[in-house]
């Protein structure tokens, strides 16, 4: 009986903090953002599967082909910061697949760009039609008025959160702009 009036204290206590006037339901958001946070992963990667992709080799295609040309792997990581692994080695593992291959410059031995090949190209096309139609599937019954409300105020969180972590979020969203080819207010 006092276990059961403890953990329903933890749950009121809980309820109540997130939704409390002092928080405007601030806890509750975050969690909501956490969950559809955690199940827009899920869907994402289930859709890379059969790709045998992984996000961070799906991240590099599509930086690739949004660029339209070929790009180093230090530019390619100055616009991605992936983290966890050397970006080398997410590198190697698309090259081996046949999807990207590494050329020396003729001008400059020293520099090496990576570029898509047509299997890649193909790929990736096949990919992203998967990819928006998840994307519709997800967001479609959302209006136009709802969509644009949406992007503004992830574009807010994720700002405040790249500041909490010391970054600058005007380099993200120019990246965001230069390789998605959505405007500012799409």
């Amino acid at each position: 009986m006092a276990k059961d009036k403890a953990a329903e204290k933890k749950v009121t206590g809980l309820t109540s903090a997130a939704g409390s006037a002092g928080s405007d339901g601030v806890n509750l958001a975050s969690l909501i953002l956490s969950q559809a946070f955690v199940n827009w992963h899920k869907a994402f990667m289930r859709v890379l599967e059969p790709y045998k992709l992984t996000y961070s080799q799906w991240i590099i295609l599509q930086t690739l082909i949004s660029a339209g040309e070929p790009m180093s792997p230090s530019e390619l990581n100055r616009y991605l910061t992936i983290e966890g692994t050397s970006i080398s080695v997410v590198i190697d593992g698309i090259e081996e697949r046949g999807l990207i291959q590494r050329r020396r410059s003729k001008v400059d031995r020293r520099v090496v760009k990576v570029r898509l090949t047509a299997k890649g190209q193909a790929m990736l096309g096949d990919v992203n039609m998967q990819i928006s139609r998840l994307i519709e599937n997800i967001y479609g019954p959302f209006s136009a008025a709802e969509r644009n409300q949406l992007i503004s105020l992830c574009r807010r969180i994720r700002d405040a959160s790249i500041r909490h972590n010391g970054g600058n979020p005007d380099i993200v969203e120019h990246i965001l702009l230069k390789f998605s080819g959505i405007g500012r207010d799409g």
